[in-house]
C-alpha cells in the first residue's frame, strides 16, 4: 500500500513524497497540475492552492470517505508540525506495456545511485559515470566504451536508457542480450516503433544504442547488420512571438529565475548549457559567454547581452553564487535541468502562453528571431553551435520576415 506524506513549506508550495508506490500511483499524483520533482529533496512539490488541496484528497480518499479534511496540509508557520500520513488504496493490477514510454530518470543528490520504486533499476547520478550500484554488466562495458571515446555525458546517459529498455524487454521475452538473433533485435525496434508511445526521434536512438552495444561491446556486428532506421520527420520548432517572450519575462518576479530564463534567451542556449554555466564564464571585458558544456563536448563563445548583463549583475549582488551561475539547493552543484524547465513552465503558465513551448523553445526563438533580424545563416549556425547548415535552415521556413509581405488570394477576392 502506497503511502502520502504531505507538508506545506514556506514557500507557497505543498510537499509530497510518495513511498511504495505502483506506477499507477505515479501517473495519478502526476495528473495534478503544478506537479514537480525536486531531485535535491527527493519530494513532489504543488502550488499551495484549493485545487491542490483537492486533487491530493481525490487521490487518496475511499468512495465513501472523499473529502479534503483526510489531507489536512498544515498552514505556513515558522514552526513546523508533524506531517500526516495518508494511507493510499492499493489499485487494481493492469498490465505491463512491452516498451516502455521514454521517461528520464530522476536525478539523484550528489551523484549517489538509487533505484527506481518498483522495477529495481539503475539511475545515474548527474554527471557521474553510469556505472555505480551495477547495473546489467553490458550497460557498464558500453559506458566504459562511451567513455573511452570522449562522449558527452547526455550520449551516455541515453544509451543507458535505451539499453536498460531493451533488457527489460529481452527479459519479459526470456532471451539473454549475447543469444538475440537479428529477428529479436528487429523485432523490438518494430513493437517500440508501431507502439505510438515513442517518436521517430527515440528510436533512432535506440538503434544507435543497440549498434553500438552489438557492434562495439558484443562484437556481433552481424546482428545489426543492415537494421533500418526511421524516417526523421520534417517537424518545424515551435517559436514563441518577441511580445510572448517579453509576457514570460514579465511574469517572473524572482530574479535568480528571470535570469536564467534571460540568460538563456539572449545567448541561445540549451537548457543543459544555461544551468551548468560559471562565473568566470561569463566575460563582461570582451561581452561573451564560453559556453563549455555544448552538445557533443563542443566549446563555443557566443556574445553577451548588454541587458543580460544588467539582470546578471542585479542578481549576483542579491545572491552571490560562488561558483556555478545558477546554484541548485546545494551550493556545491548546479541547478538540475529539471529545476530550470520548471522556472520556464511555470512563467510560461502564468503569461497565459498556450503553445507546446518547453525550455529549448527559448532557443529556437533566439534563432528564428535573429534571421528575422537579418543576421546572416552562417553566423546564426556558428552561434548555435550546428553541426551542420541543414539544422539551422529549419529556422528559415519558420521566420517571418520572407512572408509577412505576401497576401493570400483570399485577401485579393472582390466580395
Amino acid at each position: 500500500m502506497a503511502t502520502l506524506k504531505i507538508e506545506s513549506g514556506s514557500d507557497g508550495k505543498v510537499w509530497v513524497t510518495l513511498t511504495r508506490f505502483t506506477a499507477e500511483d505515479l501517473a495519478r499524483l502526476k495528473k495534478i497540475a503544478g506537479h514537480w520533482w525536486n531531485p535535491e529533496r527527493k519530494q513532489w512539490s504543488f502550488p499551495d492552492t484549493p485545487e491542490t488541496r483537492r486533487a491530493l484528497a481525490e487521490m487518496v480518499a475511499r468512495p465513501s470517505e472523499a473529502s479534503v479534511k483526510m489531507i489536512a496540509v498544515k498552514p505556513k508557520s515558522p514552526h513546523p508540525s508533524p506531517v500526516p500520513v495518508v494511507k493510499v488504496p492499493p489499485p487494481q493490477p493492469s498490465p505491463v506495456a512491452k516498451v516502455p514510454p521514454p521517461q528520464p530518470s530522476p536525478v539523484v543528490k550528489n551523484g549517489r545511485q538509487g533505484r527506481e520504486k518498483g522495477r529495481g533499476r539503475y539511475v545515474a547520478g548527474r554527471d557521474k559515470p553510469l556505472t555505480l550500484n551495477p547495473p546489467h554488466p553490458l550497460i557498464k562495458q558500453a559506458d566504459d566504451e562511451l567513455v573511452l571515446r570522449g562522449m558527452a555525458y547526455g550520449t551516455r546517459k541515453s544509451y543507458g536508457q535505451h539499453l536498460r529498455n531493451y533488457f527489460d524487454w529481452l527479459k519479459d521475452q526470456h532471451i539473454e542480450p549475447e543469444r538475440a538473433t537479428r529477428e529479436d533485435i528487429r523485432a523490438y525496434i518494430v513493437q517500440m516503433a508501431s507502439s505510438g508511445l515513442v517518436s521517430a526521434s527515440y528510436c533512432r536512438g535506440a538503434r544507435a544504442a543497440l549498434i553500438f552495444l552489438y557492434e562495439t561491446v558484443l562484437k556481433r556486428a552481424e546482428q545489426v547488420r543492415d537494421l533500418p532506421n526511421m524516417k526523421r520527420p520534417s517537424q518545424l520548432p515551435i517559436v514563441l512571438s518577441r511580445e510572448e517572450v517579453v509576457r514570460l519575462f514579465k511574469v517572473t518576479n524572482n530574479l535568480k529565475h528571470r535570469a536564467l530564463l534571460m540568460t538563456a534567451y539572449s545567448a541561445g542556449l540549451r537548457v543543459g548549457e544555461v544551468v551548468r554555466l560559471k562565473i568566470g564564464e561569463i566575460d563582461s571585458g570582451r561581452m561573451q559567454i564560453r559556453v563549455t558544456a555544448g552538445k557533443g563536448a563542443k566549446d563555443r563563445y557566443v556574445p553577451l547581452s548588454p541587458r543580460a548583463l544588467e539582470v546578471l549583475r542585479e542578481y549576483y549582488k542579491a545572491f552571490k553564487p560562488k561558483h556555478w551561475l545558477f546554484p541548485g539547493d546545494d551550493a556545491t552543484d548546479h541547478l538540475s535541468e529539471r529545476a530550470a524547465q520548471h522556472v520556464f513552465e511555470d512563467a510560461k503558465t502564468r503569461a497565459g502562453i498556450k503553445k507546446k513551448a518547453t525550455f529549448h523553445t527559448l532557443r529556437h526563438s533566439y534563432a528564428t528571431h535573429l534571421h528575422e533580424e537579418g543576421v546572416d545563416i552562417r553566423y546564426i549556425q556558428e552561434l548555435m553551435g550546428h553541426e551542420s547548415i541543414k539544422t539551422t535552415e529549419l529556422y528559415t521556413h519558420v521566420a517571418e520576415r520572407e512572408t509577412e509581405q505576401i497576401k493570400s488570394p483570399l485577401d485579393n477576392l472582390k466580395m
